[in-house]
């Protein structure tokens, strides 16, 4: 008794008496161990990231072709496009580079001065080495002028063999392109095109630095053809074109409750008698039948001639290099978009109520087509000036990693 009293009075043991503060006290300093633990890897990797000294860089030659002879009995699971976020991107600026810092380093062009005849016997053309002062109001861009609208125009990439402007790895704070006389695989890009074997969509090599795979420090690579014009990024045919001067207006098309129920009764009525016919010669068939195809599309409106689309590539997806310790991995993640008709899937029959209302006013009979994707994703484990091939049935992917004076850990 005399003992516990004693443990009671003692001055280590005061601060039971106020068990929260003895808490905070003990957890606070453990909490502060812990997150401090658990964000050191962190800290480190962002401070290898913000110091481009302790890069380690190399070089990387990408070659990606797809077959000619595609085996077309393989039953490829239809996919839905992906949402891929690189870290950078160099061939939308190589494709269409932005002339702003050019434009805005010319000299402004002098005002037309008003002269006579006589006194200006010659037509003054304008300089193409001056820009008018209306070219550098930035509230009046040209839609032309811009990278973006100008990646989305194109009907395809404007070439398959990259030819970069180069870089220096000791000052370079980001990947940058190779000229195409760095290339060592143009004898096996031109031995694919002479015997037919495959069509290259790109072919580029780059210097990048490479860090963990915690870091995701990946690159995009896209070419070929823009579907962009004819598909959405979904996949589904885009809605036909009218001239925006036809779309009927917002006055137009309201019209009063009275005015709108008789035609759409007789349209309502109309349906169903053409709904029955077709069911009672027996060409409209209704099943919960599970295809494995996309679903249908949604009713497609019209769309101005004047909307604007979004460039949707033959190639496109993410090529992320990495290391762990001193080995090179290579994880790849692309896709090829290819058209072919489609059956859509019609888990619904409302879906298919309404598919079939879409043939009653088709003024010509036409078929569904898809943009369908094909993924080639393969991870490895690699070995620096090798040669590693990356198969798929539909596409092939080469790829060689080159060593440079900064590659060694530092």
């Amino acid at each position: 008794m005399r003992l516990l009293t004693r443990l009671s009075n003692s001055h280590s043991l005061r601060p039971l008496a106020k068990p929260l503060g003895s808490l905070a006290v003990w957890l606070v300093p453990l909490a502060v161990m812990i997150t401090s633990s658990m964000l050191a890897p962190t800290a480190v990797a962002q401070s290898k990231l913000s110091d481009p000294e302790s890069w380690r860089w190399f070089e990387v030659e990408v070659l990606v072709f797809k077959h000619l002879d595609a085996d077309t009995s393989e039953n490829f699971p239809w996919l839905a496009p992906r949402q891929l976020r690189p870290t950078h991107d160099l061939l939308s600026s190589y494709y269409a580079p932005n002339f702003w810092a050019l434009l805005f380093d010319l000299p402004v062009c002098p005002e037309a001065e008003t002269e006579t005849e006589a006194e200006s016997p010659a037509i003054r053309a304008p300089s193409l080495w001056c820009a008018q002062q209306a070219e550098l109001d930035l509230e009046q861009r040209r839609p032309w002028y811009q990278p973006e609208l100008m990646l989305r125009s194109l009907a395809q990439a404007p070439t398959k063999v990259v030819s970069g402007y180069n870089g220096d790895i000791n000052t370079a704070t980001r990947p940058f392109l190779l000229d195409a006389s760095q290339h060592q695989l143009t004898e096996m890009r031109e031995q694919l095109e002479r015997r037919r074997v495959g069509t290259p969509l790109l072919h580029v090599t780059y210097r990048t630095p490479v860090f963990t795979r915690n870091q995701n420090y990946s690159l995009r690579l896209f070419g070929g053809k823009n579907y962009g014009h004819e598909y959405a990024p979904s996949g589904y045919q885009l809605p036909p074109i009218v001239s925006a001067t036809d779309l009927p207006s917002q006055p137009e098309a309201a019209l009063t409750d009275s005015e709108a129920v008789a035609p759409a009764s007789e349209q309502l009525f109309t349906e169903l008698n053409w709904l029955l016919e077709q069911a009672n010669q027996q060409q409209l068939q209704l099943n919960y039948s599970d295809t494995g195809t996309p679903n249908p599309p949604p009713l497609r409106q019209p769309r101005p001639d004047n909307q604007r689309t979004e460039a949707v590539w033959e190639l496109d997806g993410l090529l992320h290099i990495y290391l762990v310790g001193n080995y090179l991995h290579i994880d790849s993640q692309l896709e090829l978009r290819e058209p072919q008709a489609v059956r859509f899937n019609q888990r619904q029959l409302s879906a298919q109520v309404e598919q079939a209302l879409q043939q009653l006013t088709a003024t010509e009979s036409t078929s569904d087509w898809f943009l369908r994707s094909y993924r080639l994703e393969q991870l490895r484990r690699v070995i620096s000036h090798e040669t590693h091939y990356f198969d798929h049935p539909k596409l092939g992917l080469v790829v060689q990693i080159r060593r440079t004076d900064r590659s060694a850990r530092r």
